[in-house]
């Protein structure tokens, strides 16, 4: 039908479109999208050349485009340091009562298959997490924080007071609201501990749900190539990605779907 769009299964979860994102979307093409997003998770098109404004008029189809102080857009590993750290396992701004709906990315300089991001399914994580560790995080809250720029390849509940430039106490579970599913909310890189319970007793349930949520078999990993556009759910999905100091460029266009937030690094205002 010409109001569906053509894709394909990604596995474990997740579609590739085969259309080009730079024409525009009928009306039902614009609801096929929306409904592609909540019933998957992530899309991936590959071959694209989007500007800004195309980006984010995309995004929007699924929500408002919020714009954060002391940022560009653009995601780049020129300059060393945070940018080019690895990132452990997270969803954005995951720590604050306003998590990002969605992020998408568009790989505009990269060396093609030299980087990647990683991603896996809090959801399906939730679905099939063993009944003890699931009774662990069920109606618990936890303590989440951003931590320093230092310390971003760590599995932070294994330090004990980890510094952090912003914290939230936010339950360990979830519901999405974009798909009415409960998803694990506990991150590699965002929970310092569980709450009403000695701090060892915390770390060691974390470590078990980690090994559970990250297991090999539950990742999906995207080699970016020059054209590649990915938008993903980032209450439904964690990710991650490398250390980007041996990749060579590495340019991401980046739209974010959302309706609050600032950049850990910049102050709230008041």
């Amino acid at each position: 039908m010409a109001d569906l769009l053509s894709f394909q299964p990604l596995s474990p979860f997740g579609i590739e479109l085969l259309c080009d994102l730079g024409e525009p979307l009928t009306p039902g093409q614009q609801d096929h999208f929306r409904a592609l997003f909540n019933r998957h998770s992530l899309i991936l098109a590959r071959g694209q050349a989007l500007s800004m404004e195309r980006q984010r008029e995309l995004c929007g189809l699924l929500g408002p485009i919020l714009d954060r102080p002391g940022e560009t857009g653009t995601m780049t590993n020129e300059g060393g340091g945070p940018a080019e750290s690895a990132l452990t396992w997270h969803s954005d701004a995951a720590y604050t009562e306003h998590p990002f709906d969605a992020l998408s990315l568009h790989a505009i300089d990269v060396v093609d298959g030299a980087s990647s991001t990683r991603f896996v399914s809090a959801e399906d994580a939730c679905d099939t997490l063993p009944q003890t560790l699931r009774q662990s995080l069920e109606g618990r809250s936890q303590e989440m924080i951003s931590p320093h720029y230092t310390r971003l390849a760590e599995r932070t509940c294994n330090r004990q007071d980890p510094e952090a430039l912003k914290q939230g106490i936010l339950p360990a579970i979830h519901t999405n609201p974009h798909s009415g599913r409960a998803c694990v909310w506990v991150s590699e890189l965002q929970t310092t501990r569980l709450l009403g319970m000695d701090w060892e007793a915390s770390r060691d349930i974390l470590n078990a749900v980690f090994d559970h949520l990250y297991a090999p078999g539950q990742v999906l990993e995207h080699r970016w190539c020059n054209g590649d556009f990915i938008v993903w759910d980032n209450i439904a999905l964690q990710h991650e990605r490398g250390n980007l100091g041996a990749v060579g460029k590495r340019v991401l266009q980046r739209a974010i779907v959302g309706t609050h937030g600032v950049a850990p690094h910049i102050a709230a205002e008041a």
